[in-house]
């Protein structure tokens, strides 16, 4: 009975000092659990959906980027019309407010013309009225 145990022991103590597998390197005494090898996998297939998705959103956002950009060259287009308009606009204006200036003008020398012809007529009012009292208090001879 003892030669079973002894060759047992022997097994157990060769089985002790045998070169470990290929998979661990000798210098490590530990074993990497597997769990370890699949959270790292995880976090590469992670890091890779993350790059997906930021060359994903950089596409979008390009695509949103050439949207806004035609909007924009609207927009100027839009807003050099409305300029071009506002700047005929205020010619005209100013064509018009000189010529209603000029207009005043006109007008006040005409109404100081007016003035000046009414007083005249005023005299020649009062001058009328003189010569009318005048000949109502000469006596009135009768043409024969």
């Amino acid at each position: 009975m003892q030669a079973p145990a002894f060759k047992d022991k022997k097994r157990r103590i060769s089985a002790k000092n045998q070169v470990p597998a290929q998979g661990r390197p000798p210098s490590d005494s530990t074993q990497v659990p597997r769990w370890l090898y699949r959270a790292i996998l995880s976090l590469y297939i992670l890091l890779a959906l993350a790059f997906v998705l930021c060359i994903i959103l950089s596409a979008f956002i390009m695509m949103k980027n050439a949207e806004m950009s035609k909007q924009l060259l609207g927009f100027k287009t839009e807003l050099w019309n409305v300029s071009n308009s506002m700047q005929a606009c205020e010619e005209r204006q100013n064509e018009v407010w000189e010529s209603v200036q000029s207009s005043i003008i006109m007008v006040r020398s005409k109404v100081e013309k007016l003035e000046t012809q009414l007083a005249g007529i005023g005299k020649v009012d009062i001058k009328v009225q003189k010569i009318l009292e005048l000949l109502q208090t000469k006596p009135q001879s009768s043409p024969q």
